[in-house]
């Protein structure tokens, strides 16, 4: 980056020594094109209008940048990336820009994140030992075991209340060891697989508002259990768990995909929190990248989970049992009530019919006494 690039507001860089291959052009990498931004209404307490740089990103800082499109293509306050659609999507990119990051650190381009399985109605972690993930000390819980090869990771611009404060950015410095939330301060309990069930067979993607109090969705059930995986078992941000975690939730994201192959309106166009309308370009990857982008199966995105997650046993079971009765159950007792009063008025008409039918067949023969006409003819004179 050049104070002229920035005087500019464009970011399109050659790929290597060759000044000409702009955005790999010359290797059908990408292409120098102008940002398009999602400019459609949002909703959810967002009170920050034209003062976060964060809006319409990443045109506070660059009109035209580096377009991908061939091989390469990398994979308190109001929240870019949870309580919203964009849940699934941007954990989805920052997990593979994440494991492309270590395939480059360790020099293994076959290196995959792996997953951790947590549906298991625990409330403790069972990854969370010293030949996995690292256990909990002995003299402080919090920190992990030194037997763990994790155990001396340091953190890194964890202090975020700090950094709002003094209105500064994190300037990279260490701030302590690793730490974790403590072991078995609840009762509560790991999601168990019948609760990954209950949300892969929920066919809608989100429903409005599209924010945390959103209900009968795949992508509020998904982003409850994600959360309730993250705070039970032991879990900051910057904790190695995480991220095999995030990467389970993906892999449901994923067979959710594949199970009902949703089409692309079944994202939120408009009116979702700010940040996750579907074309709204994800905080703050760059080179800018649309939810939309993200929401098709892995395998689209050239990798796939070595995992099997079964059906649901009954496929005519609801998985909320609250009193409250769904859309589509309101939609069902509609149309059974419907059918039944319309047999009901078929049967109602052909009884009336019967009756009058019937009616008619009496008075056929029988005409009414005043209508009768009397003859003084004596039978005795026809003689």
């Amino acid at each position: 980056m050049t104070v002229g690039s920035l005087q500019a507001k464009e970011c399109c860089p050659p790929l290597g020594a060759d000044t000409a291959d702009v955005c790999g052009s010359l290797e059908g990498r990408g292409q120098c094109a102008e940002v398009q931004a999602d400019t459609r209404p949002w909703s959810g307490p967002y009170v920050l209008r034209n003062q976060d740089d964060r809006e319409r990103w990443p045109r506070k800082f660059f009109d035209r940048t580096c377009r991908c499109t061939g091989p390469g293509r990398p994979y308190k306050a109001i929240d870019f990336s949870h309580q919203g659609p964009a849940f699934v999507t941007w954990h989805r990119y920052h997990l593979l820009w994440l494991e492309r990051d270590l395939q480059r650190l360790t020099g293994n381009e076959s290196f995959a994140l792996p997953y951790w399985n947590f549906a298991t109605g625990r409330n403790e972690c069972d990854v969370c030992t010293d030949q996995l993930l690292g256990a909990a000390r002995q003299d402080d819980p919090t920190l992990i075991s030194q037997n763990s090869r994790f155990s001396s990771w340091e953190i890194v611009c964890d202090s975020l209340d700090d950094y709002n404060r003094r209105v500064t950015l994190c300037n990279g410095t260490y701030e302590g060891l690793l730490r974790r939330n403590q072991v078995g301060r609840s009762s509560e309990k790991l999601p168990t697989l019948k609760d990954i069930q209950d949300c892969l067979s929920l066919k809608k993607f989100d429903n409005p508002p599209f924010f945390q109090n959103s209900t009968f969705s795949f992508r509020e059930s998904s982003n409850q259990i994600g959360l309730i995986g993250t705070d039970l078992s032991m879990l900051t941000p910057c904790s190695t768990v995480l991220q095999v975690l995030h990467s389970f939730t993906d892999a449901v994201f994923d067979e959710w995909m594949k199970r009902f192959n949703p089409p692309a309106d079944a994202w939120p166009q408009e009116l979702a929190p700010i940040g996750h309308n579907r074309m709204y370009n994800m905080v703050p990857f760059f080179p800018p990248v649309t939810n939309e982008e993200l929401f098709l199966t892995a395998d689209q995105l050239g990798y796939s989970y070595a995992i099997d997650l079964p059906a649901d046993e009954n496929p005519n079971h609801r998985p909320f049992s609250s009193a409250l009765i769904s859309v589509e159950e309101t939609s069902d007792w509609t149309t059974t009530l419907s059918v039944v009063m319309g047999m009901l008025v078929v049967l109602v008409g052909l009884f009336a019919l019967l009756i009058f039918l019937q009616y008619r067949r009496l008075r056929k023969g029988y005409a009414p006494l005043m209508e009768t006409q009397l003859s003084n003819k004596r039978y005795t004179e026809e003689a």
